[in-house]
């Protein structure tokens, strides 16, 4: 399950920079610059988007949380995510770490700005930021759901789609932008925690998600068909661009479950990101969900040689599913962070 956890976060980070050279690009447009197939490989330095540094620092709030838990202190997984996501902030604020950081703060390579999310960007700046019953905006933009992965590995199924939904309404306030990233959440918990085969655990998380948003399972139950009738380009333009959550959780999905096995990794991501859409976001996802159902030894290994922070990646993911399942790791770096 630890080695699931790591295929999830690096799977999700091999989708994002994949995805980033053609992040705002149609599909012409790819095709014209690339090629008829489009994009095939990473670039020889494959950078990390918005989405992978903010599921860094999901994890590494959430951890936070954990850490605290684990030594006397409260469990505040909420509190601990949305100070991480102000340390992430002030990552696209300053050129460099100041002296003395810690954790993710200290990394020169997160200093820098990969196009993110002006709602995520204008939400962090409040005071208060939101929550599924006061939210803080009216969007039901992608951000939040691409960042969700990290919360699939609390102990159960229903926290994890709880927490999920909880940090995506910090920056997020349509049910569809903060619902979605809780069924992605479950998702992965389904997935790299209990196990579950893909098209049952989707079916799950759709079930989850229909108490509060009718929009992403809707999205959810269109993938799934689509997915059992064939693969084709065409069909990611049938569920959406990507631009908000349900449609970037669709398109996620229905990559991962048309071309689901071991070795069609590159191939679904390649799928997931050749289309007029939010090419990144949609590939992080669909990275993260055959990286949870099948470790790391789906992920291509000339790829992760490219890979930005692909150390620092591994670690926070390898803590994230031994903090699961009660394996001891170096808890105490995430008490003291900033």
């Amino acid at each position: 399950m630890v080695d699931r956890a790591v295929g999830c976060l690096l799977g999700a980070a091999l989708g994002d920079s994949l995805g980033v050279p053609v992040e705002f690009a149609d599909h012409g447009e790819i095709r014209t610059r690339y090629g008829p197939d489009g994009v095939v490989e990473p670039p020889p330095q494959a950078l990390l988007g918005d989405a992978t540094q903010m599921l860094l620092f999901t994890g590494e709030g959430y951890l936070h949380a954990w850490a605290t838990g684990n030594n006397g202190g409260k469990w505040r997984p909420v509190e601990a995510t949305a100070a991480a996501y102000r340390r992430w902030l002030i990552t696209q604020q300053e050129s460099k770490p100041h002296y003395g950081a810690t954790g993710l703060m200290a990394e020169h390579e997160l200093y820098a700005n990969r196009s993110p999310g002006l709602t995520s960007l204008r939400a962090l700046q409040e005071e208060i930021l939101g929550t599924p019953d006061q939210p803080a905006n009216t969007s039901k933009g992608c951000g939040a759901v691409d960042r969700a992965a990290a919360a699939g590995f609390a102990p159960t199924v229903e926290m994890s789609y709880t927490l999920g939904c909880q940090f995506g309404a910090l920056t997020h306030g349509a049910p569809g932008g903060w619902a979605s990233a809780g069924a992605m959440a479950a998702l992965i918990h389904l997935l790299a925690v209990q196990g579950r085969r893909l098209p049952q655990a989707v079916d799950q998380a759709a079930g989850r998600v229909l108490r509060e948003d009718g929009e992403t399972a809707t999205a959810l139950a269109d993938a799934a068909t689509l997915a059992r009738i064939d693969v084709r380009t065409s069909y990611i333009q049938r569920l959406g661009q990507g631009w908000v959550g349900p449609e970037a959780l669709a398109i996620g999905v229905y990559c991962a479950l048309a071309l689901p096995k071991r070795d069609q990794f590159r191939d679904a991501l390649r799928l997931s990101v050749n289309h007029s859409g939010h090419s990144d976001t949609t590939a992080a996802i669909t990275g993260a969900i055959l990286g949870a159902r099948h470790g790391t030894a789906a992920l291509p290994r000339d790829w992760l040689n490219r890979l930005e922070l692909a150390d620092v990646i591994e670690r926070i993911g390898h803590d994230l599913g031994a903090s699961c399942v009660g394996e001891k790791f170096n808890d105490r770096r995430y008490l003291s962070l900033g």
